[in-house]
């Protein structure tokens, strides 16, 4: 079972704790990303054909087909190298039928978690697309994504296609056989992680105020909300620069597959890919023993979070990227609070905090279940409303059967 799974953190934690986002459009996307919804008047957005909408507010969620009849709200990780299902999904769905046996798994947690497997045979479909793989792992995915995902599924899909993902209007599109990529795309040349050909690594170049620049290979992770994680050795490096000195200390209660995690949240001063250059982006910088933020095999993890500021073309046979900014591009990077938001079916739960942070000093806790976040309920058809951040949020917080108001100012 590979290591590589990555579920760092949740959409609305990306919002929160993570910086640049092009949520402010991109919220407002009903559960079929091909209908907007503004204002209550509904507009319908035309794709191009033979296009799959997707939903995106940091993570790449689909519309899927489990076995010819139960339909399933899955994220697109690149970090997947088997279908994985939300335990108790699959208690409803499949357990009758199911025979599961005993695996350890790891990810971007800070060490290894228990979860099961159903080595049964899964077929599914992605719009008109379908595949089958032999096993699907079985685990409480929604305590790290939230209540809204059923599960995820990974490159084995993708393998040997080229496929076009647009972030800004939310679809994906397999290129024909021959179709010739757009002459203002450009080319990036990535390369295998190792011989199993199952991770791809990309070259970045991140610099800091203080003229330290990291020049590496990063491990591209669609399942990532976040721009970019640098694992545990090269944030040593940063250390030993002083480039972490100002940085703050981010504790996440579930940081992905595997538990716990701590990071250190900075600003690069520039992120370069593709000649593009992405000015004052939020990064972090992960502390973690453990896990694929452990693995020295690549500097870290490149994320949504850089790629929602393009068009992007992925050749999942060569392995080539490429890239054309999007209108998204030069967003301003959101306000940046210090906290991250699991939502569930009704409320938020607290799973990540800035030490020492305005959200700490004002009293929030992690573990803490807001009801209501500037007056707006999870639940409530204007939750889009949210996006853009304010300056400042008023967080409705249930503490022993009564309501505690909250006021966080942005950092």
């Amino acid at each position: 079972m590979s290591r590589h799974y990555h579920l760092l953190a949740v959409a609305f934690a990306a919002i929160m704790a993570m910086g640049c986002s092009n949520e402010r459009k991109d919220a407002a996307v009903a559960e079929n990303a091909a209908v907007t919804v503004v204002n209550k008047d509904t507009v319908v957005k035309k794709l191009p054909a033979e296009a799959v909408p997707f939903s995106y507010t940091r993570h790449i969620c689909f519309d899927v087909m489990l076995r010819d009849s139960v339909p399933a709200r899955m994220i697109f990780d690149t970090g997947a190298n088997n279908l994985l299902l939300d335990s108790a999904f699959y208690a409803y769905h499949f357990a009758a039928n199911g025979n599961l046996r005993k695996a350890m798994l790891g990810g971007a947690g800070n060490g290894m978690e228990m979860a099961n497997i159903d080595a049964s045979g899964w077929s599914y479909c992605v719009g008109n697309k379908s595949h089958t793989e032999q096993m699907a792992v079985v685990l409480n995915l929604r305590k790290i994504v939230g209540d809204n995902v059923d599960g995820l599924f990974g490159l084995p899909f993708m393998q040997g296609k080229r496929v076009e993902f647009n972030y800004a209007d939310g679809y994906m599109r397999f290129l024909t056989a021959g179709e010739e990529i757009a002459n203002d795309f450009l080319r990036v040349d990535c390369k295998w992680l190792g011989n199993k050909k199952e991770r791809i690594i990309l070259p970045l170049s991140i610099a800091f105020a203080d003229g330290y620049t990291i020049n590496g290979d990063f491990l591209l992770d669609t399942g990532m909300p976040g721009t970019l994680s640098l694992n545990s050795t090269t944030a040593k490096k940063l250390k030993a620069k002083g480039v972490l000195d100002d940085a703050g200390k981010f504790v996440y209660t579930v940081g992905g597959i595997g538990g716990s995690a701590v990071q250190n949240d900075i600003c690069a001063s520039q992120i370069t890919v593709a000649g593009h250059a992405l000015n004052d982006v939020r990064i972090n910088c992960s502390e973690n023993s453990q896990g694929s933020l452990a693995d020295d095999s690549y500097a870290g993890l490149v994320g949504n979070g850089l790629f929602e500021r393009f068009d992007v073309v992925f050749d999942f046979a060569e392995w080539v990227i490429y890239l054309r900014p999007n209108r998204n591009f030069a967003a301003p990077q959101p306000n940046y609070f210090g906290i991250a938001f699991t939502p569930m079916a009704d409320h938020w739960i607290v799973n990540g905090l800035l030490e020492g942070g305005n959200a700490a000093k004002a009293g929030l806790r992690r573990g803490d279940r807001i009801e209501a976040i500037n007056g707006i309920r999870a639940t409530d058809s204007n939750a889009s409303s949210l996006y853009p951040l304010p300056e400042k949020l008023t967080l409705a917080v249930m503490r022993d059967g009564k309501i505690v108001e909250i006021s966080v100012q942005k950092e």
